[in-house]
C-alpha cells in the first residue's frame, strides 16, 4: 500500500519521515515492512551522528551509546514544528526523556537518536516543480514562541533560482552552506536510490551547522520535507515572481509564522491564515516577495 503525503508518494508511510536517516542501533528491532537497513549506513557521511529505534529498550541502548560522545537529541518521528524534542545530557535525563515517550507511538512511528549541536543554523535546501517549471533554493529557518511559550518553526527565507539542484550546486556560496546544499543532494539521491518508486515535486531538506560537545563544527541532513510544509509559501511566491517576469533568474522569498496576533500580515503579502486556530491559538501566516 502507497501512503499519500501532499506534493509526494511514498512506498511506504514511514519513508516520509525522519525515522530513515539513521540506522538500527540493535538489529533485532522489529522494523515496519520495506526497511532497508543498508540505507542508514548509505546516509551516514551526509547526516549528523545518530540512530533510530523502533522500540524504548532500544531507544535506551542506543541513547546510552551516543551519550559517550556528547550531548543527544531524542526526536519523536510525528512530531512537526520543532516539538516533540528532548535534550539528553546524562543517563538520568535520558530516563526523564524515555519516561515521557509513548510506547505504542514509538513502536508504530520509531524515534531518533541524534548528536544535538549548539548554536545552530538551520537550512533548508529544496527544488520544486510545478505546472512543468523547476525551481531550487537554499534559505535560512527561523525559530518563534508559540502560544504555549514554546521554541518552535517561525517561518524561512529562500533564495530561490531557477533550474533543479545542478542549478543550485554551481552558485558561489559560503563553503558550509555549500558543503550542506552537496550533503543534501546526496541525501535525495541515495534515498531515490533505495526507494526508486518514491515520487516527489518537493524536495525539501533541513541541513544543521552547529557545534558538538567537543567544540566541533558538524554538518549535515535532518530530515526530508516531502509533503507541503513551512516554507511552501515562499515557493509559491517565487513561482508567482518567475511567471511574471520571465527575464527574472533569482528571487528572495520568506514566509512567516506569528504567534499571538491576528491581522499581522503586512500590505502585499500573500496571507495563509489569521486567527485563532483551535489548537495553536491566536496566529498569522503569511509569505512574501523580498526586495
Amino acid at each position: 500500500m502507497r501512503a499519500r503525503f501532499t506534493a509526494c508518494v511514498v512506498p511506504h508511510a514511514f519513508v516520509g519521515s525522519k525515522v530513515i536517516t539513521h540506522p538500527l542501533f540493535q538489529s533485532s528491532d522489529a522494523v515496519p515492512v520495506g526497511w532497508h537497513s543498508e540505507l542508514g549506513a548509505a546516509l551516514a557521511p551526509h547526516v549528523l551522528s545518530g540512530w533510530s529505534a523502533f522500540s524504548v529498550d532500544a531507544v535506551r541502548a542506543a541513547g546510552l551509546d551516543l551519550l559517550k560522545q556528547g550531548a543527544i537529541r531524542l526526536k519523536e518521528v510525528e512530531a512537526t514544528a520543532g516539538l516533540g524534542q528532548f535534550v539528553v545530557t546524562s543517563p538520568r535525563k535520558l530516563e526523564e526523556a524515555i519516561a515521557q515517550l509513548d510506547t505504542e507511538a514509538v513502536a508504530r512511528h520509531g524515534v531518533v537518536i541524534e548528536e544535538n549541536l549548539d548554536n545552530v543554523i538551520t537550512y533548508s535546501v529544496g527544488m520544486t516543480c510545478l505546472f512543468g517549471d523547476l525551481i531550487s533554493y537554499w534559505g535560512t529557518q527561523r525559530l518563534a514562541t508559540n502560544n504555549d511559550g514554546a521554541t518552535v518553526y517561525g517561518g524561512s527565507t529562500l533564495h530561490v533560482v531557477r533550474g533543479g539542484f545542478e542549478r543550485l550546486a554551481g552558485l558561489d556560496l559560503a563553503d558550509d552552506l555549500k558543503q550542506g546544499i552537496k550533503k543534501a543532494i546526496a541525501y535525495d539521491a541515495i534515498v531515490s536510490k533505495f526507494y526508486p518508486d518514491l515520487m516527489a515535486s518537493r524536495r525539501n531538506y533541513d541541513v544543521a551547522a552547529g557545534i558538538n560537545s567537543f567544540g566541533e563544527i558538524r554538518i549535515g541532513v535532518l530530515e526530508q520535507s516531502w509533503r507541503a510544509g513551512g516554507a511552501s509559501g515562499a515557493e509559491i511566491a517565487a513561482f508567482k515572481a518567475f511567471a511574471r517576469d520571465p527575464e527574472l533568474s533569482a528571487v528572495t522569498c520568506a514566509t512567516m509564522e506569528i504567534y499571538g496576533e491576528i491581522d499581522a500580515a503586512p500590505i502585499g503579502s500573500i496571507v495563509y491564515y489569521s486567527g485563532i486556530d483551535a489548537v495553536a491559538g491566536p496566529m498569522t501566516k503569511y509569505a512574501m516577495e523580498l526586495e
